[in-house]
């Protein structure tokens, strides 16, 4: 008995969230195929640094590949696309006009790899603050996300879940 009533539940649940989807009739918002933006971090400048970094991970789980052809983030004047290439055994930043995102792919945007450069911060970048984050696509899309502020090293750490009693 439990049983069916889960499952009536669920179906409820389901049916409720069509609903509530087709009130919204833009062909844009089928919700398996956006692109989307996850983990997005920019790390404060270090004292007297004339840039830093932001990394994240875009996600296309549409069929067409999408291309990335511009950042901002606010309160940054300017952003550009980077990424780290090995040359002769030497590590090299080099700016890029554009990066694909395949078909249902993702591009992590992290160090050694791509990622965006940030300069002339028109206001402090504060750990834990949240600044938005634009992209902007080859074909007119923009995506829209915000960018948490994080220290050097936390950059670099696994996120914790708020587990804050040690045993």
């Amino acid at each position: 008995m439990l049983l069916r009533t889960l499952s009536l539940a669920a179906a409820l649940l389901f049916s409720g969230m069509s609903q509530a989807h087709e009130g919204h009739s833009h062909e844009h918002h089928d919700i398996q195929k956006e692109l989307m933006v996850t983990d997005a971090k920019i790390r404060t400048f270090l004292p007297a640094a004339k840039s830093t970094a932001a990394y994240f991970t875009i996600h296309n789980p549409t069929d067409k590949l999408v291309s990335l052809k511009k950042a901002s983030i606010t309160g940054i004047g300017r952003v550009e696309i980077h990424e780290h290439v090995h040359k002769n055994g030497m590590m090299h930043m080099q700016k890029v006009d554009f990066v694909e995102v395949p078909a249902n792919q993702q591009i992590v945007f992290q160090p050694g790899g791509f990622h965006l450069m940030a300069f002339e911060p028109e206001s402090e970048l504060k750990v834990g603050e949240k600044r938005k984050l634009t992209l902007y696509f080859d074909n007119g899309d923009r995506l829209y996300s915000f960018v948490e502020v994080v220290s050097l090293k936390d950059a670099f750490e696994k996120p914790k879940h708020a587990h804050h009693n040690h045993h």
